[in-house]
């Protein structure tokens, strides 16, 4: 069942993105970013807008729970496969609510050059995302060229990259993705001793047992 608060973000998104861009349109430029994302080999990076010039990017929006969307990732990997070419990206964010979830969908069907964004709806937002997928094919100098709302199929995401292709020139040649630093996860220590620790529970249970039995006597 989805949690309330999802439910409250998407509605969100249904009534406030004619705010910013009333549904995203082919033949309009996508909006400036700059965004925190996790590549198929698990890294950590930022992708800006000003980043992607030459480059024909796919951008993606799905959530795990979503049944056209389970249709639609493996299609998108197949007309990848075939129709993309060196320098091409795709940045799929995943607004279903459960990080874990979605990514897992992600990594599923993966390819080199895939990231992964992780619940921005204000990302959805920006581009006035009122339904799920939503399959945007956005050509090298930024301009969507082809806007894909539900089952499309791999055919015409093919047709949509190399629409994209023809009016991108050349492959980007700058580094898309800046890496970070991979976090650390860092273990716990006790403040003291295991020994002493190891003392004190003994003897808080001691202690309990002594009160227990007080308390039956009185």
């Amino acid at each position: 069942m989805l949690r309330l608060h999802v439910i409250l973000l998407l509605i969100l998104i249904v009534f406030t993105s004619i705010e910013v861009l009333a549904e995203p349109k082919e033949g309009s430029k996508i909006p400036e970013f700059t965004l925190t994302v996790v590549g198929a080999d698990g890294k950590n990076c930022t992708i800006k807008s000003s980043s992607l010039t030459g480059r024909t990017v796919l951008i993606v929006f799905y959530a795990y729970w979503c049944p056209h969307c389970n249709k639609e990732l493996p299609e998108l990997a197949a007309a990848w496969n075939q129709c993309s070419r060196g320098g091409d990206i795709a940045i799929l964010a995943g607004l279903g609510g459960n990080s874990t979830r979605d990514y897992d969908l992600f990594k599923k069907y993966a390819a080199n050059g895939w990231y992964f964004l992780s619940e921005n709806y204000t990302f959805a937002k920006l581009f006035g995302i009122e339904y799920i997928p939503v399959v945007l094919v956005v050509d090298g100098n930024g301009i969507i060229k082809q806007v894909n709302v539900g089952e499309a199929g791999r055919g015409k995401y093919c047709i949509g990259m190399n629409l994209a292709h023809s009016t991108s020139g050349q492959s980007g040649t700058n580094t898309p993705c800046e890496q970070q630093p991979q976090q650390q996860l860092q273990s716990w220590q006790l403040p003291i001793p295991v020994e002493i620790a190891v003392v004190l529970v003994i003897i808080a249970f001691v202690i309990i047992a002594v009160l227990i039995r007080m308390k039956g006597k009185s």
